[in-house]
């Protein structure tokens, strides 16, 4: 097969999967659902891995959708190191994910089974989608699409109220993010007079620097900083970064796979990805560029800090990974976008890992999320407890597992770069996050595994998840362990393979580190260990007083999320509210509703009026016809004398 048929497959095998599953999946032996859901994923990593080993390259056009005047809509398929270096994470675990989920909804009825993988699968294709996509078009297509799978799968439980509720909530805010996508596509459009990605990039790389959009100076202008903001709103949604994050920590509602492939593999990583695609107009657009390192800083400390408070397992980890994609955020912001990307892949693994472990106990707990309720789990659920270790320590970032090369590169990038107060003001705000996750994960590790068990736990010898669930979770633990083994520049020395990968797309770092970097680097890990350890004080030895205790009003201000959904609601969600209110007392119900009521209370007095007429008397009949005959021939001599 040619790369440009490959590159296709990789969209067709789960797009086919949703479409068997959708038609046929209920009414065939579930055997089918699960061969087919986890199938066709697996199917579209090895066509991936194809592509990967054969360096594969290419823009490939297969149809025009539209085509007006010079105004042609392509749909193109970009492939290059970038587009596979993400399918690679979305597909091989999205994989694994999937995979575990098979075990994990083994107790809904067939049909619920074979809806649910319908939508991962469907969940798949969009994110493939949005990351093969070659113009901007199919971008916000598989954008779009991205945003309307979490909303079936967050609200896939459709019984529970919460769940609807957070799927509505994800969905809106969503749709936030895809106007500032459409928008930002648009202005791209009118400036640049393209849709597709090399026709934009054209201009920005050089190849048109007489263009009258560019500011002779400094290669700037207006435009670009309004698209790239305006991409930047779309990423922001998308990610779950400050200030349009309340949608990522209610999504816990759906089913774990879904949390865990909503937070590891797919959706929030797109924003990252946007970024990264987008650099040659960020590397243009100095101040959205800046913009995208603020956000970051300021969401990382942000989610961080809130992960303190929070008593459901998966809420801690839904805001650990708000603040994980935050450094993301911050690394493209300043230009370190292979380190950026090497966090990406790199919290995949251990994000994912975390999840489905958390998803082992949430099973074995039956359903029960609080941590305050288990205790003791390490003794009766040993192979979840060291997997979830792994990742934890990974997390918080200890050599040698792959969280500290990725994240300390990123912090490394931000120290070394020379002459930007701005990368070295969200350095500081990085190294305060990383010690904040190293105490909020040693408290989600001790409250959990560590201890006694909790007397009110809702089972008190629970077991083990079957091995569907447990060997992803293993060969997660693995590539937690071992994974950053292929970049190890945070140390100053070693190989690079993921930046040596994507320089082709990315670019590569435009600047060096130096020993300090490894120095402090080596500071902010054993800090953050330390702080891992001293949970243990709190939580489980209580020998230091809880610091909530001292500080009530902080401890409150955490668990109201800094009152951001009760700011939202009073900004927006009332007055819309009361706004509606008052169109339906004020112009629904008097105008629209009134018209059509008064036409069918005239048509049923006419109706009622012409029913006198209807006596069932003959004699009245004739009376009524000889009647009209007259007034008829009154009529016609009246007429006739005029």
């Amino acid at each position: 097969m040619s790369i440009q048929q490959l590159a296709l497959l990789i969209l067709l095998f789960p797009a086919a999967g949703a479409i068997l599953l959708a038609g046929r999946g209920w009414r065939l032996p579930r055997r089918f659902t699960r061969i087919v859901g986890p199938g066709v994923v697996w199917a579209s990593f090895i066509v991936t891995v194809n592509l990967f080993i054969n360096k594969a390259s290419g823009d490939f056009t297969y149809f025009t959708w539209i085509k007006s005047g010079s105004f042609e809509v392509p749909f193109n398929l970009l492939i290059d190191n970038l587009s596979i270096f993400m399918c690679l994470v979305i597909t091989g675990v999205g994989g694994l994910i999937v995979t575990y989920a098979v075990g994990y909804m083994a107790a809904e009825d067939d049909a619920s089974y074979a809806r649910f993988f319908t939508y991962m699968d469907v969940f798949i294709f969009s994110m493939l989608l949005l990351v093969l996509a070659g113009n901007f078009v199919f971008l916000i297509v598989g954008w779009a699409l991205v945003g309307l799978s979490s909303y079936f799968l967050i609200g896939f439980w459709y019984h529970r109220r919460s769940a609807v509720l957070a799927a509505r909530k994800a969905f809106v805010m969503n749709v936030i993010g895809d106007v500032g996508m459409i928008l930002g596509a648009f202005v791209l459009f009118v400036t640049y007079h393209s849709v597709t990605f090399g026709g934009v990039f054209a201009y920005t790389n050089g190849c048109l620097r007489d263009h009258p959009c560019f500011f002779a100076y400094f290669g700037d202008s207006p435009q670009l900083e309004l698209a790239a903001f305006l991409l930047l709103v779309g990423a922001v949604a998308k990610s779950a970064q400050l200030p349009l994050h309340t949608w990522l920590p209610d999504a816990m509602e759906g089913p774990t796979p879904v949390s865990a492939l909503i937070h590891a593999a797919t959706m929030v990583t797109a924003g990252v990805y946007l970024v990264g695609r987008m650099h040659p107009i960020y590397d243009l657009a100095v101040y959205a560029h800046a913009a995208v390192a603020i956000i970051g800083a300021a969401t990382a400390l942000f989610a961080a800090s809130i992960a303190l408070v929070q008593v459901d397992i998966k809420r801690v980890l839904a805001y650990s990974t708000m603040s994980q994609i935050g450094y993301m955020f911050l690394a493209v912001g300043i230009g370190a976008y292979s380190a950026g990307f090497f966090h990406l892949m790199s919290h995949a693994f251990f994000k994912a890992l975390l999840f489905m472990a958390a998803g082992n106990v949430i099973h074995a707990m039956h359903d029960e999320q609080d941590m305050r309720k288990y205790g003791g789990l390490l003794k009766q659920l040993p192979r979840t407890s060291w997997s979830f270790l792994i990742g934890a320590i990974s997390l918080v970032g200890i050599i040698p597992f792959v969280g500290f090369f990725s994240k300390e590169q990123i912090l490394g990038a931000a120290f070394s770069k020379p002459d930007d107060t701005l990368a070295l003001i969200v350095w500081v705000i990085g190294f305060v996050t990383a010690l904040i996750t190293g105490f909020y994960t040693g408290r989600m590790w001790w409250m959990s595994f560590w201890g006694k068990p909790s007397p009110q736990r809702p089972v008190e010898h629970p077991h083990e998840a079957p091995p569907v669930m447990l060997i992803p979770v293993f060969i997660l633990a693995v590539l937690a362990t071992v994974g950053g083994l292929i970049q190890t520049r945070a140390l100053g020395f070693g190989p690079q393979a993921v930046s040596d990968f994507l320089a082709s797309t990315v670019g590569l770092q435009r600047w060096e580190g130096g020993i300090a970097d490894v120095v402090v680097s080596l500071i902010t890990m054993v800090l953050a260990g330390l702080l891992f350890l001293a949970a243990y004080r709190f939580y489980i030895t209580r020998t230091w007083k809880p610091w909530s205790a001292r500080f009530p009003r902080f401890q409150s201000l955490l668990e109201r999320k800094y009152y951001f959904d009760e700011i939202y609601n009073s900004a927006f969600v009332r007055p819309m509210d009361g706004a509606a209110e008052l169109g339906l007392r004020n112009v629904e119900q008097p105008l629209i509703d009134g018209v059509v009521a008064a036409t069918a209370e005239a048509t049923e007095a006419s109706a009622g009026g012409l029913t006198y007429t209807q006596s069932g008397y003959f004699r009245n009949y004739v009376l009524v016809f000889l009647a009209g005959a007259c007034i008829a021939a009154i009529l016609i001599l009246v007429r006739a004398a005029s």
